[in-house]
Parts: C-alpha cells; structure tokens; sequence
C-alpha cells in the first residue's frame, strides 16, 4: 500500500476515534438476528389449511411448509404466481414463451404441472383436460388479490389424489374487509415491451356481515420484438428470427361473497400468448401460432362447527376449461380445440379429541362430464380428430394427527380409496 494510501485510511480513521473516545458509553449495535426471549414467546407461529384440509399452526402440519403473504409478494414486486414460486426454496421455475412449469426439489417432468395440486381457497385448479395446473399469465387470479400463498411439500396423496404427488399450493384470497377503507382499489402498471395492465377492485364488509369482493383485470402485452433460434438459423426462416411473435394479453374477473356459515366463490380469466418457438412442427416466424385458454368456476361451500361434536364443510363446484391451438404448417393453419366441463361435490368431517387428536374423514364425486377434442384443417375443414368423452370419480379418504402425550411429537397417518 502507498503512504498516500495509508495517510487517507488514517485521516478517514480520526473521526470514528475521536467519537468513540468522546462517548465510552456507546453500546456495541445488536445482532440484527437476536431475538429477546420475551418478543419469541409472543410470536404468532402462522396456520396452514391446506396440510390437512383444517386450519393447523405450521410446527404440527405433517409435510414442510411455506406460507408467503401478500407484504412479502408486493415487497419484492411479484407480477403472477409463478414469480412467487420462484422465490420459494426448493421451488423453481421453466418458461417457454407459452406457459410455466414449476419443478419441486430438482424433479421438473415438463408434464404440464400435473403432479402438483393447485388450489385456490381450497378449490382444485388443475383441469380436466390434462390436471394442468397454470401459473404464470394464464393463472385465473390477479396476483394483487392473493392474502397468502402456502406451499405443503410432498405428496399429499392421501388426501389430494395423484395431483399432488409432489405437493400443493393453495392461494387464500383476500377479503372484502381487507381493503382500504372497505372502498374501491384502482390500480395501473405500464412496463417495456409496450406492456400495460389495469385492474379495479370492490370489496366491503356489510353491518349484517355479509363480506363481498369483486374484480376484474386487463392485460397486454407486444413481447419482444425479436427472438433468435439457432435450430431455425437459415435464410428459408428468416436466419432464425421471429420477429413480433411473443404477444400476450389476458382479461380476468373474479369475485366472492360469504355470509355465515356460506361462501360463493367464483372466477375467470380468457388468455391468448402468442408461440414465436414453432413448437409442434409449426412453421418458423408465423403469427399465427398462438394458444387461448378460457378457465372458469363457481364454488358454492358451507363450513360450520358443532362445539364438542365435529367440524363439517360441504361443497358444490362447477368448472369449465377450453384450449385452443392454433398450428401453421405449410401455409394452412390446423387447429385443436379442447373443451371441458365437470362438477362435483366433497364432504369432509373434522372430529378433535381432547384437544390432542385430530381425525378427518371425507369423500368426494366428480362427474368430467365433458371431454371433447376436434383437430381439423381451417382451409379444407378436413376434420383428423374428433372426440368426445366422459368419466366419473369418487374417493374417500381418512387421516389421523395424533399427539403423543408429553412431548411434541405427532403421529400422521392417512389412508385414500378410489
């Protein structure tokens, strides 16, 4: 080091020793990560719904869990909910310029999220199409309506069904009573790539305490401009270039009411992405290369506790999902349509025992009872195929939470039929 050097460390130096001569009382600043005993044992450990289809605290939830709340998704600006999955530990995620695949702990089958559960308010989202589960844009919800985001690890099978082998993610959404003001929120965002987004929300708790929030949403976004391929890098495709092929725009509402022991839930959302990848042997740098998804439902459930005797929630659902893809290749363009519709209905008994034990029992039917696909020629109208299918299932499941008396250990043990 030159004297030069030393002589301005020693003249930044001075200060910091004449105030700590001038103050031998100063106290060394805390450790940021020390907790005082008095503030640990006044800390709220957070509850979980979904682990076990009650509400429990995290620390006796038979799997790993994660719960994010809405502070921690707009602290860190997150737009949809696979950038909140991003940023869970374990959890990562894969775009292709269409949808978003999440991966749990190194497993990303590139299966259309099929091995995990998607729920939203405890409605399963994974459709009857594929069980996909959507996460980015064509995620049904605005992320601004998300209260929190839990995140149970590992199967949950018995309980779930297949679904959520790897694990499952249930979004609570936020309330009427949870706005400002119980009022209107109106909120804007522009951004690159001549993005822009707008939403407005109502919500408001009633005397009578009926609690009611509604709220559509509109999304557009150009994309870039230009995306290289080097798979398609010869002049016959444009030297690999799709030049305005990554558009995206989606319109959603959604809403819900609840009074007592009823809640009436309902959403849909309307997403076309544009496919610049040439996916499915499609031609290269073709615009018309696109897929629209159109999900809906409607959720009816009551939920009520008989002190001393069991917990019951009872629901009704219908839901409604169709895909459309359309494929240029050689000039014609083919196109697949997709159309699902099914209901169903759950029934779920909680019973505690001594405020130790906790048994579930419940079963549930579903009826697809639509499945249709048709894939033909929008020139010729040659039809290639054309299907039409339905299906039923039912299951019933049961599991136990059991305390073992003087320690802090649990006993979990589940079983499912279908």
């Amino acid at each position: 080091m030159s004297k030069g050097a030393c002589f301005c460390l020693l003249v930044l130096a001075l200060p910091a020793m004449n105030w700590a001569a001038e103050n031998p009382t100063a106290t060394k600043p805390s450790d940021p990560t020390e907790i005082d005993f008095a503030e640990l044992i006044k800390m709220e450990i957070p509850v979980v719904e979904a682990a076990s289809k009650y509400k429990q605290k995290i620390t006796e939830a038979p799997s790993s869990v994660t719960i994010l709340t809405s502070e921690e998704v707009k602290r860190y600006g997150h737009r949809t909910l696979a950038d909140v999955l991003q940023s869970v530990p374990g959890l990562y995620i894969t775009y292709d310029r269409n949808y978003s695949f999440l991966g749990v702990r190194g497993f990303n089958l590139g299966d259309n999220n099929n091995r995990v559960l998607l729920l939203v308010d405890g409605h399963r989202l994974n459709n009857s199409l594929s069980d996909s589960a959507y996460l980015g844009t064509e995620f049904i919800l605005d992320v601004d309506l998300i209260d929190r985001v839990e995140i149970i690890r590992g199967p949950g099978s018995s309980l779930y069904g297949n679904n959520a082998f790897f694990g499952v993610i249930n979004v609570i959404t936020r309330k009427g009573r949870d706005l400002a003001g119980n009022g209107v929120e109106v909120s804007g965002e522009a951004g690159s790539f001549d993005s822009y987004k707008g939403r407005l929300t109502y919500g408001k708790e009633f005397k009578n305490g009926l609690d009611l929030i509604l709220s559509g949403s509109i999304y557009d976004s150009d994309g870039k401009e230009r995306l290289f391929y080097k798979e398609f890098n010869t002049p016959a495709n444009n030297n690999g270039v799709a030049n305005n092929a990554d558009d995206d725009a989606y319109k959603s509402v959604f809403g819900s009411a609840s009074f007592k022991d009823f809640s009436l839930e309902g959403g849909f959302i309307t997403r076309e992405k544009g496919n610049p990848t040439a996916k499915l042997l499609t031609d290269f740098n073709d615009r018309r290369s696109r897929n629209t998804d159109d999900r809906g439902y409607v959720n009816l459930k009551y939920a009520h506790e008989f002190p001393n005797v069991v917990d019951v929630t009872a629901q009704i659902y219908y839901d409604r999902h169709e895909l459309t893809v359309d494929e240029p290749y050689s000039g014609a363009v083919y196109k697949d349509v997709q159309k699902a519709d099914w209901a169903g209905g759950e029934l779920l008994l909680t019973k505690r025992i001594w405020d130790r034990h906790t048994l579930t029992f419940g079963g549930e039917y579903r009826n697809d009872f639509r499945q249709d696909e048709r894939f033909y020629n929008t020139q010729t109208g040659a039809v290639s195929k054309d299907l039409h299918k339905d299906r039923q299932n039912y299951g019933i499941y049961f599991q136990g939470d059991f305390s073992l008396v003087g320690t802090n250990l649990h006993l979990n043990a589940g079983r499912d039929a279908i």
